[in-house]
């Protein structure tokens, strides 16, 4: 007997539903899929590591200008490199 059944794992056991389990009897083989979730079980990198230990707000003077009038600044700054 092959039956997909929905549930969810509590942290020593997976839990399935009350109407899933009665179609399931004593000794049947089941399969497990575990569904991965991507977004909350992602890996810290050294990057994210270190961001979070340094602070480095902290380090950073602000010249009051919007980030449009500083895209605009290099902007210009690039146009004008060449001689």
């Amino acid at each position: 007997m092959l039956v997909a059944v929905k549930g969810y794992y509590d942290g020593t056991q997976i839990v399935v539903d009350e109407n899933d389990r009665q179609t399931l009897n004593m000794g049947d083989e089941v399969i497990i899929t575990i569904l991965d979730r991507l977004n909350t079980t992602r890996k810290e990198t050294r990057s994210d590591k270190r961001r979070r230990i340094v602070d480095l707000d902290k380090y950073v003077v602000s010249t009051g200008r919007s980030v449009e009038e500083v895209d605009n600044y290099i902007r210009e700054l690039r146009d004008n490199d060449r001689i």
